[in-house]
């Protein structure tokens, strides 16, 4: 979350992994030639983390699983679709299914700035 307006930002979860970005399109595949059918995330993202995808936000369900899959296109930068049907072999790569659009807001009464705060 930004810590000036509390609007929902996107910054990577693993430790060894720092990603900023403003959209993640280019991080979903899909297992159809024509970017149809299930979208998946390649990005490893924690569950009930909010990530932006062409210009809505998603979010990791705890069940939604990390797992192998065989995909056959992706989403460009630009939301256009990719198709590897002319370019062997098929992308295997770790991904989850993504789950459908949800609005991301600020919790009511939010002020900010956010700050750091120690407690004893």
């Amino acid at each position: 979350m930004n810590k000036e307006t509390g609007q929902p930002t996107y910054e990577g979860t693993l430790p060894s992994y720092l990603f900023r970005g403003n959209d993640l399109a280019s991080a979903v595949y899909f297992e159809t030639s024509d970017c149809t059918g299930t979208p998946y995330m390649t990005l490893p993202i924690l569950p009930r983390m909010p990530f932006p995808v062409k210009g809505k936000y998603r979010v990791r369900g705890e069940t939604d699983v990390w797992a192998m899959r065989t995909f056959r296109s992706s989403w460009q930068d630009d939301g256009a679709c990719y198709s590897f049907a002319n370019r062997p072999p098929t992308e295997d790569m770790e991904a989850f299914p993504m789950g459908p659009e949800v609005t991301v807001t600020p919790p009511a009464g939010f002020q900010g700035p956010l700050h750091l705060e120690q407690r004893r």
